[in-house]
């Protein structure tokens, strides 16, 4: 599998984004995306086959900007919460200087069915990832279900940030903290107790 911190992901997916700030996602070429970044074509398709590929790397990228600074998993449940959080609200942060480039993307690639279904994948990969890093379930029955359930706690908080003008970026940690504490309580039957913070109920 590529590494996404090699220079030429760098350039590839810093190309995507690019074009799409400019452009769009659904006129966008693997040809444009070479052309952009300065390699040629079969520089790039060796690394990246397609325009799903572009995604998964994107993907990957911020998953891994989102951990660089992550310390030791904490023994405790809820700053083993705090922390996951934390990693959750990171990848916002690491995709905050290319939103809009991420709301256009959002907006054009539900329109294509193939791609949606070649990146849903990754999307399960990355939110295990991230579960594990913060020292939850991240494979196994527990770690597939609570990566689908993650998929919504991010695709609502998303919803948040994408209209998100504050410059701490408080609405949308508001709302993860809120959708994330609510899956845990919801899941504890399948996570067990040692998964869920305390603190009570999340609230609307």
């Amino acid at each position: 599998m590529t590494d996404p911190q090699t220079d030429i992901v760098l350039q590839l997916t810093d190309a995507m984004l690019a074009h799409v700030d400019a452009h769009d996602w659904r006129g966008l070429t693997m040809v444009d995306v070479a052309e952009r970044a300065g390699v040629t074509t079969a520089e790039a398709y060796a690394v990246c086959p397609g325009r799903a590929q572009l995604l998964d790397l994107f993907a990957r990228r911020m998953d891994l900007a989102s951990v660089a600074e992550v310390g030791d998993v904490p023994a405790d449940p809820d700053a083993r919460y705090d922390q996951f959080l934390d990693i959750l609200m990171m990848r916002f942060e690491a995709l905050q200087p290319y939103r809009q480039s991420v709301a256009k993307i959002l907006r054009d690639v539900p329109r294509e069915p193939q791609t949606m279904i070649a990146i849903l994948p990754q999307s399960q990969r990355s939110f295990a990832f991230l579960a594990g890093r913060a020292g939850f379930p991240h494979d196994g029955l527990r770690g597939r279900v609570l990566a689908k359930a993650l998929s919504a706690v991010w695709l609502s908080s998303q919803r948040v940030w994408l209209r998100d003008e504050s410059p701490d970026l408080g609405e949308t940690m508001r709302a993860l903290d809120r959708n994330l504490r609510r899956a845990l309580e919801t899941l504890e039957p399948v996570l067990g107790p040692d998964n869920r913070p305390s603190g009570g109920a999340a609230k609307d």
